[in-house]
């Protein structure tokens, strides 16, 4: 990117996302550890200079990764989000690979009376996560991998980049990993699990290895695959089997994958 597209993209971001947000890189400049900036939906949020922080929000606040309002199915997932809610239950959001809390911000704005899990192995992703969603009592932070069972896993991070933590399954690895099941039964009745986002780098061929039951309890899965980063190891083969006979409508935005369950027309 020249220096011409790069004073384009800052002045349409400040214009998206807010005019304090391209000023990251004076913060970069002055050697701040963060830059504290407004984003329009988001709010005030620390993101550091020179990384890939920015770049998350840019994807989620105003690309709108996640934003479900955009398809037609959008009634249906909000019809079953109403019908937890009028149960008296309170609807689970796992936000799987929460790197620095931006998606779990979003969700916790869709969906203001669900419970976001925000799962999160790197110990300094985890801490500007605590940051970002601070002012979200409905926004629980959990230092860990997660994965088909529990054990531990061992980190890289071959590019440097926050969002780009691999997990690798160690006996003596230091981070804890946690299972859907286990996380939701934790947070004790009447949670019941609704969403699950994941983008975890790859490790997704360890989440839907085994113990994936709870696929039949979601209403919608959005999921990255990373075969395009895995090249050969078919990374996303075990969710391909896991997920081919649910009973889901898919959609594709972006990166990602949508499955939104599909229930019977009255």
């Amino acid at each position: 990117m020249n220096i011409f597209e790069q004073i384009s993209r800052n002045f349409s971001d400040g214009a998206e996302l807010g005019p304090t947000f391209p000023l990251r890189h004076i913060s970069g400049l002055l050697g701040r550890k963060y830059h504290v900036t407004a984003v329009k939906g988001a709010g005030t949020i620390r993101i550091r200079p020179k990384t890939s922080d920015a770049q998350t929000f840019v994807d989620i606040f105003r690309h709108k990764t996640y934003d479900l309002s955009r398809w037609p199915q959008f009634r249906s997932v909000m019809a079953a989000y109403q019908r937890l809610l009028d149960a008296g239950q309170i609807p689970i959001i796992i936000d799987a690979g929460a790197n620095v809390g931006a998606a779990s911000i979003w969700f916790s704005r869709q969906f203001p009376r669900a419970r976001i899990l925000a799962i999160e192995p790197d110990a300094e992703n985890v801490a500007l996560c605590r940051l970002n969603t601070s002012g979200l009592p409905n926004v629980k932070i959990i230092e860990a991998a997660i994965g088909s069972e529990s054990g531990s896993v061992s980190l890289k991070n071959p590019t440097n980049q926050a969002w780009a933590i691999q997990a690798t399954r160690d006996e003596e690895g230091k981070t804890a990993v946690c299972t859907i099941p286990d996380i939701v039964r934790a947070e004790q009745s009447p949670a019941k699990l609704f969403l699950v986002k994941v983008d975890i780098e790859g490790f997704e061929d360890d989440l839907f290895a085994d113990n994936t039951g709870w696929i039949d309890a979601a209403e919608v899965i959005i999921i990255e695959p990373h075969d395009w980063l895995f090249a050969g190891k078919g990374t996303s083969k075990n969710f391909q089997k896991a997920i081919g006979s649910g009973n889901f409508e898919i959609l594709i935005y972006r990166e990602n994958l949508i499955y939104i369950r599909l229930h019977s027309q009255k």
